[in-house]
């Protein structure tokens, strides 16, 4: 039976475009229209909790089915959906590692030619498997029976994805423009607003959410609650603390009980000095949804006040989760664990973490990080050629620009230096506070 390629893929667009990680860059530009605000319909839960028990139970179902078929991949592929849709929910990668599971069981009982290579294709991304995207996207291609229209298009923007994440800015715009999609269509709308958000182009991402806001029919909570959330993010990133909290404001009220929103907004309080709260509500956080991120911002704050006790408590709490998480899908946690040692652990730790998350995704965001940990570990030049690729591809971060001053004042290099601090001041006015160290969600 066949799956139709964007089914599957569509699913997980917003999971693709926000994690990994991967933070939002933005420059600094005119303020944009008021955005639209929509209502969600009854087309969806209205919270996270009835998402979570929707998700268990669709889960449920679907482990029974793979029981009661052992020999037969489509049940595999519906468990590995089931897994990957609570995944998205939860944050946690035990979901994603159940469901590699299932898929690799669904590969080993299907016929040559055949198999869950959509769903792979879906998770690998997810996971920031580039190189098992691609082979799955080649496996796709060589289907005896041509995918239908609507999937060729949105295989050629996934690779238009995977071009974007192997540090090709280029490369994407170009299989995005070819792909023969609908530019105004979500799955390439959310993509183009990635790249206009991550090229200094703020206004003209959050033109594009909000083009997709007015254009969803029938849009559900999570969705509505999703869109504001990347506005918030792109806020954050050029320094508009108040429009950033409007924004994830506006999702918690949306999608009440998501805890990544409720993460975003205990950053806010941090950010703005309202340390108490932002600790009580990262302390929940940690504790409900045992989010690394969470723990790793709660020992930050605990840090910042003096407690080292406490802040080495959940500084250790989330360094084994990282680890974990690294054990079971190494791409995926790179990025993280490499910051969590660069706060909390050993330089060396976080300069082979970065290592691996360049090798696998060599894009602006892990470039960035992977200078810092060559600057904490001495080699300033090599900070400033791991950052020379991402500034070449359009890449425009006021933390890659402070990464740079910092290298550039260690080489003894000080009119250039002046000149990286000023440009990302221009970018964000909070680039160099002290308060910046306390961002851990949005970036």
């Amino acid at each position: 039976m066949k799956r139709p390629l964007g089914h599957w893929l569509l699913l997980t667009v917003a999971a693709l475009l926000l994690v990994a990680g991967a933070g939002w860059l933005y420059g600094r530009y005119g303020a944009p229209p008021p955005p639209v605000d929509r209502q969600p319909s009854n087309s969806g839960p209205r919270s996270h909790a009835v998402a979570i028990d929707r998700a268990d139970a669709v889960l449920t179902g679907a482990e029974q089915l793979a029981r009661d078929h052992p020999g037969e991949w489509l049940f595999q592929e519906r468990l590995a959906n089931a897994h990957i849709a609570r995944a998205r929910l939860t944050g946690g990668f035990a979901d994603y590692a159940a469901a590699q599971a299932a898929l690799d069981r669904g590969f080993a009982v299907a016929d040559k030619g055949t198999g869950p290579h959509l769903t792979q294709l879906a998770l690998a991304m997810a996971m920031h498997r580039l190189g098992l995207a691609e082979q799955m996207a080649d496996a796709i291609d060589q289907y005896a029976v041509r995918p239908e229209i609507e999937d060729m298009t949105e295989l050629r923007l996934v690779r238009g994805d995977i071009a974007f994440y192997r540090g090709d800015t280029a490369g994407a715009h170009a299989r995005y423009a070819a792909s023969g999609a609908d530019p105004a269509a979500p799955g390439i709308a959310l993509r183009r607003a990635e790249l206009a958000a991550r090229t200094g182009k703020a206004d003209e991402a959050l033109g594009l959410i909000d083009g997709v806001e007015r254009a969803a029919r029938l849009p559900n909570a999570q969705l509505l609650a999703d869109l504001a959330l990347r506005r918030g993010a792109i806020e954050l990133r050029r320094g508009d603390r108040a429009a950033a909290a409007r924004h994830f404001d506006r999702a918690a009220r949306l999608f009440p009980g998501w805890w990544l929103i409720e993460a975003h907004r205990a950053q806010i309080d941090a950010l703005e000095g309202r340390e108490p709260k932002a600790i009580a509500a990262f302390g929940r956080i940690a504790r409900t949804s045992a989010s690394p991120e969470a723990m790793d911002a709660l020992a930050s704050l605990y840090r910042a006040g003096g407690e080292a006790a406490r802040a080495k408590l959940w500084a250790d709490r989330a360094g084994a989760i990282w680890a974990e998480r690294y054990r079971l899908f190494p791409e995926a946690a790179a990025g993280h664990a490499a910051e969590h040692e660069l706060a909390f652990g050993d330089p060396r730790k976080a300069l082979a973490y970065a290592r691996a998350d360049v090798a696998a995704r060599p894009y602006g965001l892990p470039r960035t990080t992977l200078a810092w940990a060559l600057i904490a570990n001495n080699d300033p030049q090599g900070a400033l050629a791991a950052l020379r690729p991402a500034f070449a591809s359009g890449w425009v971060s006021a933390e890659s620009h402070l990464a740079a001053s910092q290298a550039l004042l260690l080489l003894g290099r000080a009119d250039e230096a002046d000149r990286e601090r000023e440009t990302a001041l221009a970018i964000d006015p909070h680039a160099a506070d002290a308060s910046a160290a306390l961002l851990w969600f949005g970036h």
